[in-house]
């Protein structure tokens, strides 16, 4: 049963980590793009279309991540709950 809080508390931990790391690409993206903005007749546009569709790539990488941990979280919050020892949402 504690295996079982201790993965629930790792699992929130993590949500908490992939959720800043998928904040801080959407923020580079918007960076990116306001730097393109200013800058479109004198950078390589296809080169900075590239790197704004990297950083979108990891987003999304980082997306589907969180989907499975969440997943894992909620197969784990119904373990606990089974267990008496129910969890509350955010």
């Amino acid at each position: 049963m504690q295996e079982v809080q201790t993965k629930y508390e790792q699992a929130l931990q993590e949500e908490d980590t992939l959720t800043q790391r998928i904040s801080l690409c959407k923020e580079f993206i918007d960076i990116i793009l306001e730097y393109i903005s200013h800058k479109a007749d004198s950078i390589h546009i296809l080169t900075a279309e590239e790197i704004v569709t990297a950083v979108h790539t990891i987003g999304q990488d980082l997306e589907t991540e969180l989907l499975h941990l969440r997943l894992e979280k909620r197969m784990l919050e119904n373990k606990l709950r089974l267990k008496g020892l129910g969890v509350q949402h955010d």
